[in-house]
């Protein structure tokens, strides 16, 4: 909640929310039609270009503030993001992983 760690932790949760945009748009260019397969694959593109901003603007903000270990960070959030994004919630949202509990979707 304080700087420079909070600035480092939005570039790197932007930077992870990028990076499951690029798989979500991946896994669908493959699977649509060839009519738009396309523009999937270039907002797949796009996302990854905003995923490699986003830790280009967290390594050089972690060396302003005396070289903090951004890396590591990173490897820290991704697991806390790859467990809320894959493990049950028992709120339905778009990014959360599966529904559970009382009002699940069939």
């Amino acid at each position: 909640t304080h700087e420079p760690l909070r600035k480092l932790d939005l570039l790197l949760a932007g930077a992870l929310i990028e990076a499951r945009s690029c798989e979500r748009f991946g896994l669908l260019a493959g699977r649509l039609p060839a009519a738009v397969a396309p523009l999937y694959a270039q907002l797949r593109a796009s996302e990854a270009r905003h995923f490699e901003l986003y830790l280009r603007l967290a390594e050089r903000h972690a060396g302003q503030a005396g070289g903090l270990d951004w890396q590591a960070r990173l490897a820290e959030l991704a697991q806390v993001e790859a467990a809320l994004a894959t493990g049950p919630d028992p709120e339905f949202r778009f990014h959360s992983g599966p529904p559970s509990g009382p009002g699940e979707l069939q």
